[in-house]
């Protein structure tokens, strides 16, 4: 009887581990595509941390300038270095006609178990065109350097050593190429529709990026980095309540907004809503991520907290969790973000022109929104 009961015990481990090296298989298999295969950007849950990764139009769209530094680390439950970090600065100013602002960014990502980085370093100027007092059209691009590289001397699993059932298989018929690394250029391009009314701010843009669609293979061979299309929307309410005097006593902002993405057979769209009162920011938001034969759908929540400095500048420091609600994906764990940034909203690179002065006697500025 005690035999048998070793045996079932041994059995059922010997499934678990069966199990979870098939799922581990798979998430290798899936990273390790990019090798030869068309590949997809990484994501972050707080985009709205990170908005001239995702639309370069956003580079100066409020006044002064913002720096922001952002990490992510992805599936807690797995072994390896799966994280993203993304440090972006740009600065408006609207001392030069048409001018929307110019700034910097800088990404890199670590994939599978560290032996694949990614480097992108860019420059984003942007160009503000006012159709109203309270409606204004920004458009954006980024050009940068992407550089690839891959640890060929680590244990490397590729897709032909991978078998759905029995998992590892033996060597791979990759051979190891001359070097470790491609550079190549990469462009992007975004347009902002930004309007306010009623206490209502508006922005609704798009963007797409690899433009050139650039060639990342490490063989010589056809690799393309797909385009990817991104679409997004959001609204800032503000909402005050006053005294009897009329004197505002209390406000919150709500920020509801939506994402999408699409990049090969990859989609993914994002919908929630940030909340911000007496200094503090909570919010909840729904992803879906969309392949061609699975789903995978997590829930992202969101605390954070905005410390003023002074009246014209502040430092947010906000968190997220990701928790998967898909049996697809909840294997790997949960995922971490944190963002940190700096608004300085009086920084500017020029004095008041009077080409600025006569068109604001005109009473035809562009919009500045408040910061969320």
């Amino acid at each position: 009887m005690k035999a048998y009961e070793y045996m079932n015990n041994g059995s059922q481990i010997m499934k678990r581990m069966n199990t979870y090296k098939y799922k581990l298989s798979l998430l290798i298999l899936i990273i390790f595509l990019s090798l030869n295969l068309k590949a997809q950007d990484p994501h972050f849950s707080q985009f709205f941390s990170s908005p001239t990764y995702y639309n370069p139009a956003y580079t100066g769209l409020s006044l002064g300038l913002k720096v922001r530094l952002h990490a992510r680390k992805l599936w807690m439950n797995l072994p390896g270095e799966n994280y993203l970090t993304n440090f972006s600065m740009d600065i408006a100013d609207r001392n030069i006609p048409g001018a929307g602002g110019i700034g910097v960014l800088f990404n890199q990502t670590s994939e599978g178990l560290g032996y694949i980085k990614t480097t992108t370093t860019g420059i984003l100027p942007a160009v503000r065109i006012p159709l109203s007092q309270s409606a204004i059209i920004q458009v954006g691009a980024m050009a940068g350097f992407v550089r690839k590289e891959v640890n060929f001397d680590g244990n490397l699993i590729f897709a032909d050593q991978l078998d759905p059932r029995w998992g590892y298989i033996g060597p791979s018929s990759i051979g190891k190429p001359a070097d470790n690394y491609v550079v190549y250029p990469d462009f992007s391009f975004g347009s902002i529709f930004q309007f306010e009314g009623n206490n209502v701010v508006g922005t609704l843009g798009a963007a797409v990026h690899h433009l050139m669609e650039p060639n990342q293979s490490f063989f010589n061979l056809e690799a393309p980095l797909a385009r990817k299309y991104v679409g997004h929307f959001d609204l800032i309410i503000d909402i005050d309540e006053y005294d009897g005097y009329y004197n505002r006593k209390k406000s919150f902002k709500l920020n509801p907004g939506v994402i999408f993405q699409q990049q090969a057979e990859l989609t993914n769209f994002n919908l929630g809503m940030n909340i911000y009162m007496s200094h503090i920011y909570l919010g909840i938001w729904f992803r879906n991520d969309a392949l061609e034969y699975s789903e995978f759908a997590d829930l992202i929540f969101l605390a954070g907290i905005n410390i003023g400095f002074s009246d014209n500048s502040r430092m947010k420091l906000l968190y997220t969790h990701d928790m998967a609600i898909s049996t697809n994906n909840n294997f790997a764990g949960p995922s971490h973000e944190i963002s940190l940034i700096l608004e300085f909203d009086n920084l500017r690179f020029f004095k008041q022109t009077e080409i600025i002065k006569n068109v604001k006697s005109r009473n035809f500025s562009p919009i500045e929104c408040s910061p969320f």
